[in-house]
C-alpha cells in the first residue's frame, strides 16, 4: 500500500514509492513519535526560514532516507519519516 519496498520500485516501476512511505507509519506509537518529533523540529524551522522552504527541505531529506534505506535495506520494506526529521534535525544543527 505504499512501502518502500526495492524489488517493486525496481522490477514493478514504482518510484512513488520513495516518497509515499515518509506518510506511512507502522503503528500508532512510531506516529506519535514522527509527530511529536516534526513538532519541536519543526516549528523552530519554520518560523525561521518559511512553510515553503522547511516543505522541500522535509520533502529532500525524506527522498533522502527512502533512497538511503532502499540500498541498505533490500529484503524487507520501510515506513515512516525518520529520515525526513533527521534531515531537518541536521539542519537545525547547522
Amino acid at each position: 500500500m505504499g512501502a518502500l519496498d526495492v524489488t517493486k520500485i525496481v522490477h514493478e516501476h514504482q518510484a512513488w514509492r520513495m516518497i509515499s512511505c515518509i506518510w506511512l507509519h507502522a503503528g500508532v506509537f512510531h506516529i506519535l513519535a514522527n509527530m511529536l518529533s516534526l513538532v519541536f523540529i519543526g516549528i523552530r524551522l519554520e518560523q525561521e526560514f518559511g512553510f515553503v522552504r522547511i516543505g522541500l527541505l522535509y520533502l529532500i531529506a525524506g527522498f533522502g532516507g527512502s533512497l538511503m534505506s532502499s540500498l541498505f535495506i533490500q529484503t524487507g520494506i520501510s515506513v515512516g519519516s525518520s529520515g525526513a526529521l533527521f534531515g531537518l534535525l541536521g539542519s537545525m544543527l547547522s
